[in-house]
């Protein structure tokens, strides 16, 4: 079977690509701008919390940060290895190229209830409710920022962001001119990424980029080669027009071809249990992004955004291919001295086509959605140190009918310096074609014999079914907050929260139906599931010196399931020991001097009791080196604590452990 990887002589190049740039004398852009102070990082602008611009101290809402230089210090090339970075934020790979991602537990690999956008553009799939972490990618010196809010956001933006929301902001195009080369090459990962931006006159910033990342296969249990390579090819472009003073055009897009080995769930009736077959995955994809935005004076803001999206997968078991249509109009008005009202309205279209095996299919194999909405926020100053906001959410689609989602959120400026905050919010996430409509085989009991009188029964399939009859899960989420700076050196971000959930997933009583060729044991999808779950998320820095900084955070999550009649004791998506009780973080970031930084990172997560997984530490140290202004090398060594390690075990494929590996990175700008 042919292999998701390039010929060997593409590292080779890699290195003397990076021993070029190390050489060039054409380096001409100054360095990154250097890191912000706590005062600065408190003031840092957002969006995501209430759609608008607001410094996140304003925020009512647990919300943190990742920066540009916090991906860059890291040492990472992707997106789910810097949301690692993120308190309170469960990252666990499952091989090269899949993670199960969430917040606040009912970890998956279709993790339904985290939303993910970027610029606004959902990275959500409405085919079985998650986000597939392998075909998303860009270069990370576009993103400007990645948002990550702890909890519902579902007032804003609506079904499915339950336990928290991902937002990845990428930079204005007038943010990236001239032209950057990053080269990288290691023991697993090797990658070429190029960008180029310009002017089209007075006004007109435009970016054009192209990326190739390649993935070495990682290892099994007993440390063979795992059959888990990827290679990602991927370009884009994005252009920012001002046509007027008060106006602002964006239109991007991008396309992508994503080629990833799997050992994966392949049910045969000639092969009794369950059966894992190697295969390689295929997914490619495009969309375009048209957003317009007015300022028509300070107090009076338009936006309207459009973007289509169509994503096709191949694999053994299915084809697909989803279209995504979306609509969106908002204005943010302030009404009076005290009362700013931001409203908006919506329309998504989504139309999918399947073609399954007998390990799963869809029945109807297409089908078509439209979702509308409206939303409307009040931000209320009841005094000048408190705020008050409250708001719904009310969505409508073809399956569960209208969705109404609202929140309150309190804001108490108690000190120039300390914040608190408290919030009550109801989220939902909306049943997937594959609650509703799957037909999943797992396993082959195998067929017996009977002697007297002779007969032969046939192989019974066992399998899980949709349920056209599902409803939405349910979230009532209680929340309290602190921010505070003690001094110039020492932030504190505090959460604690209280999640009642109902209408959970859960599985039904098999029945068994005879039948030839083969006789059916299925579990059907039902909603017959509640429960809760509380815990607390501590985020703190302290600026050592100047030259010094350490940043860390702990998290504890305690949740408890409990049936209906007739309803199982877990979630079907997550079970309540996929995620771990504790998890913690610490970050050392410190400038040498002679413009080289040594930066350490240390993650701890505890045990995943039910999936078998221990608890692992793990240490990442870079080492990087400002060559030159514009010129920088750096070099990064990943799980050094351990050989090799597993993360999480996935339903439906075979997992991989993650072994010791380093990485050697140029980046360019010239």
């Amino acid at each position: 079977m042919k292999r998701a990887h390039p010929p060997m002589a593409w590292r080779p190049l890699a290195g003397a690509l990076a021993l070029a740039a190390s050489t060039g004398a054409w380096a001409q852009v100054s360095a990154d701008p250097t890191r912000l102070s706590l005062e600065e990082l408190m003031a840092i602008e957002v969006s995501s919390a209430a759609k608008k611009p607001q410094a996140l101290s304003d925020t009512a809402t647990a919300l943190h940060v990742i920066t540009r230089e916090d991906m860059r210090r890291a040492g990472v090339t992707n997106i789910p290895e810097a949301l690692r970075l993120a308190p309170g934020v469960q990252v666990s790979r499952i091989d090269a190229s899949r993670y199960a991602i969430t917040i606040r537990g009912f970890a998956s690999r279709y993790a339904g209830k985290l939303l993910v956008l970027q610029d606004g553009r959902t990275l959500f799939s409405p085919l079985f409710n998650g986000t597939f972490w392998e075909a998303q990618d860009l270069i990370l010196d576009d993103v400007e920022r990645i948002e990550v809010i702890r909890g519902p956001g579902g007032t804003m933006w609506g079904a499915n962001a339950v336990n928290g929301v991902i937002n990845i902001i990428t930079r204005a195009a007038k943010d990236t001119q001239g032209t950057l080369v990053q080269v990288q090459a290691g023991n697993e990962e090797s990658g070429l990424a190029l960008r180029h931006g310009g002017t089209l006159g007075e006004s007109r910033h435009f970016r054009a980029w192209a990326k190739l990342g390649h993935h070495d296969a990682l290892t099994t249990t007993d440390g063979a080669p795992a059959h888990d390579a990827l290679l990602q090819k991927r370009a884009g472009f994005r252009l920012d027009l001002q046509p007027g003073a008060a106006d602002r055009l964006t239109v991007q897009g991008d396309v992508q071809e994503t080629r990833a080995d799997v050992i994966e769930l392949d049910t045969q009736l000639s092969q009794p249990g369950v059966h894992f077959s190697p295969d390689t995955q295929t997914e490619r994809g495009a969309n375009l992004l048209l957003r317009w935005e007015r300022e028509v004076h300070a107090d009076h803001h338009l936006h309207l955004q459009a973007f289509v999206d169509r994503v096709e997968g191949r694999s053994q078991a299915l084809d697909v291919q989803v279209d995504t249509l979306d609509l969106e109009f908002q204005q943010r008005l302030r009404l009076n001295p005290t009362h700013e009202l931001t409203w908006g309205a919506g329309w998504r279209h989504i139309r999918d086509k399947t073609r399954g095996s007998l390990t799963i299919a869809m029945d109807p194999a297409g089908a078509r959605r439209d979702v509308y909405n409206a939303f409307v926020q009040d931000e209320m100053q009841l005094r000048p140190d408190l705020r008050l906001t409250v708001g719904s959410k009310f969505e409508h689609n073809d399956v569960t009918g209208l969705e109404t989602q609202p929140s309150v959120r309190l804001h108490w400026q108690a000190t120039p310096t300390d914040t608190f905050w408290a919030s009550m919010a109801r989220a939902v996430e909306t049943p997937s074609r594959a609650t509703l409509n799957s037909q999943i085989n797992y396993a082959v009991l195998p067929g017996m014999s009977v002697p007297f009188p002779p007969f032969s029964l046939p192989p019974t399939v066992v399998g899980l079914r949709g349920n056209p009859d599902m409803v939405s899960q349910e979230l009532v989420s209680r929340e309290l907050g602190y921010r505070g700076l003690f001094g110039h050196h020492l932030s504190v971000d505090l959460t604690v929260f209280h999640h009642s959930y109902d209408h959970l997933v859960s599985l039904g009583a098999a029945s068994v139906v005879p039948g030839v060729p083969y006789g059916e044991a299925t579990y059907r999808f039902n909603n017959l599931l509640r429960g809760h779950a509380y815990g607390a998320e501590l985020a703190s820095t302290w600026q050592v010196n100047p030259r010094w900084r350490l940043s860390g955070s702990l998290s504890t999550l305690r949740m408890k399931l409990t049936p209906y009649p007739g309803g199982t004791g877990d979630s079907a998506f997550g079970p309540t020991g996929a995620s771990p009780t504790h998890m913690w973080q610490l970050h050392s970031l410190h400038d040498l001097g002679h413009n080289m930084e040594l930066d350490a990172h240390l993650y701890r997560n505890g045990a995943l009791p039910d999936l078998k997984v221990p608890a692992y530490t793990r240490l990442d140290l870079r080492l990087g080196w400002r060559v030159r202004p514009g010129l920088e090398l750096s070099l990064t060594g990943r799980n050094l604590l351990q050989r090799r390690h597993g993360e999480f075990v996935a339903e439906d494929l075979q997992a991989s452990e993650i072994p010791r590996s380093w990485l050697l990175r140029s980046h360019w700008r010239f």
